[in-house]
């Protein structure tokens, strides 16, 4: 019975397998016959066929193309559906091969194919004519392969390992055996054992590896499946395919948790106007693990801060407990003032249940003025040893903002004593706003002559409300005592000279 069921296929098979397609000119003279040899194949597998164009009539031929489509449900041109040719002389031919490819459901039959082939003929223009084309199935596709499961019980939320064995039922060999997995559903991923290639599988014989697979916390109980693509080689040598599918379950359902991103500068420090600093962040996880994480820092809405390397930064995936560090690299503005700027982080993630999620964060900036102080004039003072003395002179704040509360004194350092005096008391000083001022010293009679610094600290309160200090050094020298005894040291700069003019010294 099964001999008689596919006797007239394949005897219409074998009629069809030497085809010769012939072309006809409209002067009815043969032009272009095309022939394709190599047209029979099994279900289930692929196969080059071989086309070529003979020229027979009275004229070259150029410009040739050829284009070979399918219509069939499973019959596939994997390569060579087109082919272009410059030119095929009178009395010669051309020849391309074609890889078609039958799916294991085709039936025993013939299938057509159509070709649309266009050329350049002297005197006639373009031609373009139909050829028909046909693909012999003359086998049914049995299976070869057998792929089992154990252990097809997944829990969401875990990775998974199921054990797949993969047997060889035929009576031959096969050879090349490339295996592909993929998921029915989008809630299952495959994280290793995707592709898997054997080298050769005996007849009888089977092998067996491991894949590990995840579920989404949030997919229901039920039942899923993996579909396996298997591609071999017989002893033949002809190439097969072979899908097969095999199921898989969900027995558990998994209370899930929602993550919890924090965002944390790991060096707050304070910054003034013009310069570059960094900040290191840290991105932490609890609860529940993320994928796909990305930080994207936002600009400040005055624009006093650039940035100077990427704003988006790829953290990877995190896990219950794992955290990330990465660091932006800013430059403030010089024209910025004193105070806070908040610059906004955001986390994007993706979490278990393929929901994308973003965790955001403020980060402050603490800026503060540009605080620098020198002495308006070019002093250098000369003392002499156990004499008492006099320094005034104008204190200039260069900087960006008001200090308060501002305190200068003399340092006791090396002959340097303090005496009453060597403390003053300004106030407040703006940038630009020289301030007179008079400190006295003493110079230790022990000293030794020679070329020392005269010391002033300066005490003030930043934009903060925090005392800071600053330190002037003036080049001092130290002399032995002289009969005449000067009044002071140096005469003051232009504050002096008008203390003088009105008597207040």
């Amino acid at each position: 019975m099964n001999g008689k069921k596919y006797l007239i296929p394949i005897l219409f098979a074998c009629l069809l397998a030497g085809q010769i397609a012939t072309i006809y000119a409209e002067d009815f003279i043969p032009h272009l016959q095309v022939t394709t040899t190599n047209t029979t194949l099994a279900a289930g597998s692929k196969g080059s066929i071989s086309i070529t164009f003979y020229n027979s009539g009275n004229f070259d031929v150029t410009e040739i193309e050829a284009l070979i489509t399918s219509t069939t449900p499973g019959v596939s041109l994997l390569s060579g559906s087109q082919y272009v040719i410059n030119k095929i002389a009178i009395g010669t031919s051309a020849s391309y091969s074609a890889t078609v490819i039958v799916d294991q459901s085709v039936a025993v039959g013939a299938y057509p194919l159509t070709m649309t082939l266009s050329y350049l003929r002297a005197g006639r223009g373009i031609v373009t004519v139909t050829v028909p084309l046909t693909i012999v199935v003359n086998q049914p596709s049995l299976p070869v392969l057998r792929i089992a499961t154990s252990a097809n019980k997944i829990t969401p939320g875990v990775e998974n390992t199921i054990t797949l064995t993969v047997e060889n039922m035929g009576n031959t060999s096969v050879s090349d055996v490339d295996i592909t997995l993929t998921p029915a559903s989008p809630l299952l991923t495959l994280t290793s054992g995707i592709n898997n290639h054997l080298n050769e599988l005996k007849a009888g014989a089977s092998t067996s590896y491991d894949v590990k697979i995840k579920a989404l916390e949030n997919t229901p109980i039920g039942a899923y499946s993996l579909t396996a693509q298997a591609w071999f080689t017989n002893d033949s040598g002809v190439e097969s395919k072979q899908t097969l599918s095999f199921p898989l379950e969900v027995t558990t359902a998994v209370q899930s948790k929602n993550p919890v991103i924090t965002i944390t500068n790991l060096n707050p420090s304070r910054v003034i106007p013009g310069e570059q600093f960094n900040i290191d962040l840290q991105a932490s996880c609890v609860d529940a693990a993320v994928y796909n994480v990305k930080a994207v820092l936002s600009p400040d809405a005055k624009g006093m801060i650039s940035p100077l390397n990427p704003t988006t930064v790829s953290l990877g995936d995190l896990s219950i407990g794992g955290n990330a560090k990465f660091t932006y690299i800013l430059l403030l503005s010089g024209a910025a003032t004193a105070g806070d700027i908040p610059l906004t982080v955001s986390v994007k993630y993706i979490d278990a249940r393929g929901v994308q999620g973003t965790a955001t964060e403020t980060i402050t900036i603490p800026v503060e003025n540009l605080v620098q102080f020198s002495l308006m004039e070019d002093l250098t003072p000369m003392a002499e040893r156990g004499s008492t003395q006099t320094l005034e002179a104008d204190l200039l704040l260069v900087g960006t903002g008001r200090v308060e509360f501002t305190r200068i004194q003399v340092l006791p350092e090396g002959p340097v004593k303090q005496v009453a005096g060597s403390t003053e008391y300004i106030g407040a000083i703006d940038p630009d706003s020289p301030v007179p001022f008079t400190l006295k010293y003493a110079i230790s009679n022990s000293s030794t002559t020679g070329d020392y610094n005269l010391k002033l600290r300066i005490t003030y309160l930043d934009s903060r409300n925090n005392q800071q200090n600053a330190t002037i050094n003036l080049p001092l020298t130290v002399t032995n005592p002289s009969t005449v005894i000067p009044t002071t040291t140096n005469d003051g700069g232009i504050w002096g000279w008008i203390r003088r003019l009105f008597g207040l010294q």
